[in-house]
């Protein structure tokens, strides 16, 4: 039978593929992202006006110099090292990556709550060379894109694994999407729909491989000589038919249920990728997420305000439903590394986080 071995947390923000010299030139972009939901009114708001009525001083007068930076990125990068040393030595045959896509896959003319991968491999691709915003603008943005994956080839699946888990979730009434291979190209409309947003955005139809929340596990956490991935897709930032906290916390005991039930005697790893709060840092939020994860508290995890999982910070339920997975599997989570990092006087940032159960 198979057993689940470890498993991992991790974010996936470009300010972890950026040089902390430029964290400060990549925030510039801040100020004018209209998607920026602030814990505060609990709402959408422009950069200047949550900077007048609604960032407390105390964030606004955190440091943001390069020495701070350079402090942030570094024990970040030995977080990362230690998830991929924590991965290696485990030796798994199986890396189940548990992520949210975000205009890569999905659009509004099809956005599953739940999809699975189950093709015998994915393709990598690399993003198409920005073409939008200043030359300066263009060169940060290939930086990031080159992070996700500058090369392209093909990552191996683990598809009957795929197949198993997709058939027992539909046995257990989890009405799960399923793909087993990548269209030439993908595009379309997507929207976030927050209090104070209505914002729809058109994506061109461009060639679109295995979505960044995956292949920063794969470039970051398992380089190029690594067993199979099953990716396994979660709806966090699209309502109305994103996923909430106590269905993310159901879904990911079934997953485990379905891996402890596969007849192959494999070791498998499992990954949440992606959060914790951004573009917006939330650190009540994220340390109240943190503390559910450390006691293994069900109703913790399961009640998270939901008026504050807007936007990317919806990528939380990511390690909702790992902590879900862990607690069947009897795995417990080590203390965790978080770093709140705050670019900006509105608060604008990531909080960072990476944690190990074993």
């Amino acid at each position: 039978m198979a057993s689940i071995v470890l498993g991992l947390a991790t974010a996936h923000t470009p300010l972890l593929i950026l040089p902390p010299e430029l964290w400060a030139e990549y925030a510039e972009r801040d100020e004018h992202n209209p998607e920026l939901v602030f814990p505060g009114p609990g709402k959408a708001m422009s950069y200047h006006d949550a900077v007048r009525t609604a960032v407390p001083q105390w964030i606004r007068e955190r440091p943001r110099d390069l020495a701070t930076f350079r402090q942030q990125s570094h024990r970040c990068q030995a977080a990362l090292d230690q998830l991929a040393t924590a991965l290696a030595a485990v030796r798994p045959d199986v890396v189940v990556i548990i992520s949210d896509d975000q205009d890569e896959w999905f659009f509004e003319s099809n956005m599953p709550a739940f999809s699975i991968f189950w093709g015998p491999t994915v393709p990598i691709i690399p993003r198409p060379r920005p073409t939008r915003g200043s030359e300066r603008q263009r060169y940060l943005d290939q930086l990031v894109a080159d992070g996700y994956g500058a090369v392209r080839r093909d990552v191996p699946v683990a598809h009957e694994l795929g197949r198993h888990v997709i058939e027992h979730l539909i046995e257990h009434d989890f009405d799960v999407s399923q793909m087993t291979y990548v269209e030439e190209a993908y595009g379309g409309r997507v929207a976030r729909r927050y209090p104070g947003l209505d914002l729809v955005r058109e994506t061109p139809f461009r060639p679109q491989g295995l979505p960044h929340g995956y292949s920063f596990v794969v470039q970051r956490l398992l380089g190029t000589d690594h067993p199979p991935i099953l990716p396994i897709s979660q709806n966090t930032c699209y309502p109305p038919n994103a996923v909430t906290p106590r269905r993310c916390h159901a879904f990911g005991g079934a997953l485990a249920e379905a891996i402890a039930r596969w007849d192959d005697d494999v070791r498998v790893a499992v990954v949440a990728s992606g959060g914790l709060s951004h573009f917006v840092v939330d650190e009540e939020l994220d340390r109240m997420l943190l503390a559910a994860l450390a006691a293994d508290d069900t109703e913790a995890l399961t009640s998270l305000p939901r008026d504050r999982l807007y936007s990317a910070t919806s990528e939380c339920l990511n390690w909702v439903t790992l902590a879900a997975v862990m607690s069947r599997a009897g795995l417990k989570m080590r203390e965790p590394v978080y770093e709140p990092v705050y670019r900006t006087e509105a608060g604008t940032g990531a909080g960072m986080g990476f944690a190990i159960w074993s």
